[in-house]
C-alpha cells in the first residue's frame, strides 16, 4: 500500500479519518497522503442542484484545512483534490483513475438532509470501490492498546 485517498467533508467523522490515514502513513513510510473533499449535488427533474459550497467559493477548499494540518503534524504531505458531483461516485471514479491502494472514509459525515438526499456514502463506496475501502468510526482507536 503506498496510495492513500481520505474523503473528508468538514465533518467529525471525516477528520478521524484523517487521523487514520496519517498513522498509517507514518507505519509505512508513506511521505504523502490525497484527501478529496466531495461537493455535493442533487440532479433531480428541475436538474442539478448543488447541495455544499461551489468549487470556486472559498469555503469549498477550508474542508481541508484542518486534515492538512493533522497530516502535517503527522510530517505526512497533504495533496487535494476538489470534486463536484455524487460524493461515493466521485471517491470511487477518483480512486480508479488515479490508482489508489486504499479509500478511508468516515462511517458518517454528511447531515441527516443530505444523507437522506444522497444515502450513505461510504457504504456505497465500499460496494463500487476498486480498492480496499477502510471505514473509520470515531472513537474506536480507544478500545485497542
Amino acid at each position: 500500500m503506498k496510495r492513500m485517498l481520505v474523503a473528508v467533508d468538514g465533518s467529525k467523522y471525516g477528520l478521524e479519518a484523517v487521523k487514520a490515514a496519517a498513522k498509517l502513513a507514518v507505519e509505512r513510510g508513506i511521505e504523502s497522503v490525497t484527501l478529496i473533499n466531495v461537493i455535493p449535488t442533487v440532479t433531480s427533474t428541475l436538474g442539478t442542484t448543488v447541495v455544499g459550497a461551489p468549487p470556486e467559493d472559498i469555503e469549498a477548499w477550508e474542508v481541508f484545512d484542518q486534515p492538512k494540518s493533522l497530516l502535517k503534524e503527522a510530517g505526512i504531505k497533504a495533496e487535494l483534490l476538489l470534486h463536484e458531483g455524487d460524493p461515493a461516485e466521485e471517491i470511487v471514479r477518483a480512486a480508479r483513475e488515479e490508482g489508489f491502494d486504499l479509500i478511508l472514509i468516515g462511517h458518517r459525515g454528511l447531515s441527516p438532509v443530505k444523507a437522506f438526499l444522497l444515502g450513505s456514502v461510504s457504504n456505497r463506496v465500499v460496494t463500487h470501490a476498486p480498492c480496499s475501502v477502510l471505514v473509520v468510526r470515531p472513537g474506536l482507536e480507544n478500545n485497542h492498546s
